[in-house]
């Protein structure tokens, strides 16, 4: 099988299994992104820490398994920020007690990595389930209402900006968007990549309105703006590592962390607007 054939293939099931999984019900949705950010976090750990055991990239990503969970469930109906701290606290000691025992000769530079996984990886994906949460109804009295359409939304729309930026940079693309970070990136790849991610939310809104149209619009310059500068950010990171691809567990895509870099950091920012701007 040719490299063409593999990233269709991959790609493909990697767009059913999303579909599937965040339309089922909540808790196959909580399931499929926690192993997303599972396995984005042990690529991170891979090719920063580069453990020298199983035991030593375990248990920081136990930790980032905790951190994303606390976030996520740091909901006023089932916790809030002060019973938070009451968990964050034991956790820091935990953390700080493992570290004791943690042998490396750049001690504070790994922590210090180990810190930034989780903020970098484990809190933002929680707030992309944590979109699915959200409520636009006023007469609606669920603990957790879910709803899988607006989860699908945000990937459909990095997909878009992703697929369409790349079709139209390869098509027309002149000017160099950021040539030392990504130098097939164009700036004519970034607007059509911006306009088709717009049309997508538009015509999403047509089948299923359960927002206003603004919000659609909103919602696709957020994915195509912060998702662009998150798949800049992990080009950043791989540049300074000197490696081309997180891992090679997607084949022909790279690894998790290189398909998920867009949404890792448009997804508070969607959860944000959201938050702020559209929830009843």
């Amino acid at each position: 099988m040719n490299n063409l054939n593999s990233r269709l293939l991959v790609g493909s099931l990697y767009v059913i299994v999303t579909v599937v999984a965040v339309s089922f019900n909540q808790f196959a949705a909580g399931l499929y992104v926690w192993l997303i950010q599972a396995f984005c976090l042990y690529e991170f750990y891979k090719i920063t820490i580069n453990p020298k055991s199983v035991a030593t990239i375990v248990f920081p990503m136990l930790i980032g398994s905790f951190l994303f969970f606390l976030t996520y469930v740091n909901q006023d109906a089932i916790i809030n920020l002060k019973m938070l701290l009451w968990y964050l606290i034991p956790l820091l000691v935990v953390f700080l007690s493992y570290l004791i025992y943690y042998k490396s000769e750049n001690l504070l530079f790994e922590a210090g990595q180990m810190v930034f996984g989780w903020v970098y990886i484990s809190i933002p994906l929680a707030f992309l389930l944590r979109v699915g949460n959200l409520s636009f109804d006023v007469s609606v009295t669920e603990l957790l209402p879910y709803n899988g359409l607006l989860l699908l939304l945000i990937f459909v729309l990095i997909w878009a900006n992703d697929s369409f930026a790349y079709l139209v940079g390869k098509k027309f693309g002149r000017t160099k968007l950021a040539p030392q970070l990504s130098p097939k990136k164009t700036i004519e790849g970034f607007i059509g990549g911006i306009f088709f991610s717009v049309i997508f939310g538009l015509l999403i809104h047509t089948f299923f309105p359960f927002l206003d149209r603004i919000h659609f619009v909103a919602l696709a310059l957020i994915c195509s703006i912060i998702g662009t500068l998150g798949d800049l950010f992990e080009s950043k990171i791989k540049r300074q590592l000197g490696i081309k691809d997180s891992g090679t567990a997607l084949g022909g895509h790279g690894g998790f962390l290189d398909r998920m870099d867009s949404i890792i950091l448009a997804s508070p920012a969607c959860f944000y607007y959201l938050n702020h701007f559209a929830v009843v």
